[in-house]
């Protein structure tokens, strides 16, 4: 019944829990039960009596279905996809799936809540019910691991570009896979790799982008931070349409990457490097480095301008830091 509630009332609207109870054949308590239910995991639903109730514009469950009529048939056949409810997160999900596959197939891994979520360098990812996106693609590779340098990057501006053509137009990069709206994070990227350095991989690509969280429901987040909803303008806010414009950018930009690395991508980051050019620390543990962002190279490597001479940063358990930002 929820999602059909909240399909009823993506309109952006007010309505009256008298009115989609009739809808519904249920009782104008049944409605506010479950509203009031998704309320309180954050959700955000306005009530005002005398109106009823409003969501945003196109804050609606995944659906599948619903995703796969926003692309081509030949793009929505390419991977095979799975909708969670409630899982421990998509990653771990999607491994799962890979060694009862055989680890060749295409697949995408969605979920509406995630009890484990997990960021870069440990850190956990704050996964409310029905606010975010939390997907896992996996995507085979005959070339191996080592040929994948440069793909976080490319998946961070596959992302921004797909944000960008649903009315997010201000979308920067933080290396290597931060997305920042207003110079907050909106959105991460998570990948893993599995197989041979040679031959036969799989890449296991995580991302997380806020979406409908509102200001209190992050009260765990321990960094600025900001979501689709709290940004300025009339941007589109249904993940499924958000899911599917990604996806098929992403399929696309896989081929270019196949064909010619990330090294056709150079131009692309660094118009869109939040940093590019400033004074920034690069801190690993206890170690930090400090020196003038000089942009990317050929293989997605940080290029640091020091005291010492021009230093190339790899990705990794590593920290980017704006020198004199609080």
């Amino acid at each position: 019944m929820l999602s059909t509630l909240l399909s009823m009332m993506s309109d952006g609207r007010f309505h009256s829990g008298e009115t989609l109870g009739g809808a519904l054949g249920v009782s104008r308590a049944a409605v506010w039960k479950s509203l009031s239910r998704l309320e309180r995991e954050g959700f955000p639903i306005q009530r005002v009596r005398g109106k009823g109730y409003r969501i945003p514009k196109g804050a609606v469950l995944l659906d599948l279905d619903q995703i796969k009529r926003h692309f081509q048939a030949d793009v929505a056949a390419y991977w095979q996809w799975h909708l969670y409810q409630d899982i421990d997160s998509t990653n771990a999900q999607a491994q799962r799936l890979l060694v009862e596959s055989g680890g060749r197939r295409p697949l995408v891994c969605i979920s509406e809540r995630q009890a484990s979520g997990r960021g870069r360098r440990g850190r956990t990812w704050v996964s409310p019910y029905g606010q975010n996106i939390y997907m896992t693609l996996v995507e085979p590779f005959a070339d191996g691991a080592q040929g994948l340098e440069g793909l976080s990057l490319i998946v961070g501006i596959v992302l921004a570009d797909a944000l960008e053509s649903c009315g997010y137009p201000q979308i920067r990069l933080k290396w290597p896979n931060d997305l920042l709206l207003e110079s907050k994070k909106l959105a991460g990227i998570l990948i893993e790799v599995a197989g041979d350095l040679t031959s036969d991989c799989v890449a296991v690509i995580g991302v997380g982008v806020n979406v409908l969280m509102r200001p209190e429901a992050g009260a765990e987040i321990d960094q600025a931070w900001t979501s689709l909803l709290q940004a300025a303008g009339a941007g589109e806010l249904d993940r499924n349409k958000l899911v599917a414009a990604f996806a098929e950018k992403l399929l696309m930009a896989m081929e270019r990457f196949r064909c010619s690395g990330f090294q056709d991508f150079i131009v692309e980051w660094n118009k869109r490097d939040a940093w590019l050019g400033l004074s920034v620390s690069i801190v690993s543990g206890s170690n930090a480095l400090h020196g003038v962002h000089q942009g990317v190279n050929e293989r997605g490597a940080l290029k640091l301008l020091t005291a010492e001479g021009l230093m190339l940063i790899n990705g990794g358990e590593v920290s980017l830091r704006v020198n004199n930002a609080s």
